[in-house]
């Protein structure tokens, strides 16, 4: 696993914005594909805690079927090792490889061929495409 830092999804995320606007039709397809790829990426990476809970209030949902979670953050006594935030969607840490590999390909095939639809760009945008699907557990229409 790769980590992506954020402010790289951020400038990737506008420098694609700045070309939607700029180009009278928009964004096609495939870039619009990868616009909310990343903005997947993001989003996942800005995931705050929506509860807390511990150790043993995990526990005791094993043993008994409930326990407790607590809505604000724990105080500054807490143990940190024993807090455990709880998240709506799981965050994602790091970017597979695959999808680093899969960005950095598609944008070295679109500097250096015109955006068609098929040969290496289109493989390109295919990759790209898998990478971000497999990266936030999704699957892919037609596999």
């Amino acid at each position: 696993m790769a980590t992506i830092p954020k402010k790289w999804l951020q400038r990737k995320i506008a420098d694609l914005e700045s070309c939607r606007e700029d180009i009278p039709f928009g964004l096609d397809e495939n870039d619009h594909n990868m616009l909310i790829a990343l903005k997947i990426a993001l989003t996942s990476l800005e995931a705050k805690p929506v509860a807390w809970t511990d150790d043993e209030e995990l526990r005791d949902v094993k043993q008994y079927g409930f326990g407790e979670i607590f809505q604000c953050p724990p105080d500054k006594y807490a143990d940190p090792r024993r807090v455990i935030p709880m998240y709506r969607e799981p965050p994602a840490p790091a970017v597979p490889d695959g999808l680093v590999r899969a960005v950095r390909f598609y944008e070295q095939v679109k500097r250096e061929n015109p955006p068609v639809e098929t040969g290496a760009w289109k493989d390109a945008v295919d990759w790209v495409l898998k990478e971000a699907c497999q990266a936030v557990n999704i699957g892919i229409k037609g596999e």
